[in-house]
């Protein structure tokens, strides 16, 4: 039997070695990252298919109806030039109406409104009115916030905000929370102007059951009407 030469061993060739090396390196990586797409490839889907609101429980959707005063609380016209507000009684088309939209607030997501978008501007579903209907309006299956606005090119007016329940009553902790959510809500899509505004906003919230909002006379609110239905 002969033995091997002294000094001399069965060794694979440095650069053949170091290919291989990086050849399973690379090999192990792309596995990695296909685990990764696939499983962001579900998340992406999953939450396509149930978007956040909808996990949260949905209520049936509604029809609300906005009527605005004919001027705002102090006075002046809604759009305009103020100084001149009740100069024209309204009427169904006035350039002196507001253009109402309406949003819903939910804890912990954006507000969802009611409008539409032209070249990236807010417009009203009912431009240049003082009445307004908002079919279909989505509902969280809970308590919800209720914001009413004025769209204005350069700032929005809060028309009015409420606190809607149904079912059963809300504990104190939860009627501060989603309160301060509203009012959070309100000066970020409509910022106070002055000093009796920023009061004004201070004042107790109406917190009605969606119900009371239902019958025929509907609920009032500082400077505006609501009244809610079922979405046909």
């Amino acid at each position: 039997m002969k033995r091997p030469v002294s000094g001399k061993t069965c060794r694979m060739p440095y650069m053949q070695l170091r290919r291989l090396c990086l050849f399973r390196r690379s090999h192990r990586v792309a596995s990695w990252h296909s685990r990764i797409n696939r499983r962001s490839l579900w998340a992406i889907l999953f939450i396509l298919v149930f978007p956040a609101n909808c996990l949260a429980g949905e209520g049936k959707p509604i029809s609300i109806t906005v009527a605005a005063d004919p001027t705002k609380a102090d006075g002046e016209p809604w759009d305009g030039i103020p100084g001149l507000g009740g100069a024209r009684a309204p009427t169904a088309i006035n350039k002196n109406a507001p253009d109402l939209a309406v949003c819903v607030v939910r804890m912990e997501t954006p507000p969802e409104c009611s409008m539409r978008y032209v070249n990236l501007k807010q417009y009203s579903l009912c431009q240049d009115s003082y009445a307004c209907i908002f079919k279909r309006v989505s509902i969280p299956d809970g308590p919800f916030g209720l914001i009413i606005l004025d769209l204005d090119l350069r700032r929005h007016d809060l028309v009015g905000f409420l606190l809607m329940t149904a079912g059963k009553a809300l504990a104190p902790d939860q009627r501060a929370a989603l309160e301060s959510e509203i009012r959070r809500r309100a000066d970020q899509l409509a910022p106070p102007f002055s000093q009796e505004e920023k009061q004004r906003r201070l004042r107790e919230m109406l917190v009605v059951p969606m119900d009371r909002c239902a019958e025929a006379k509907g609920c009032r609110l500082v400077q505006s009407e609501i009244r809610v239905n079922s979405a046909e």
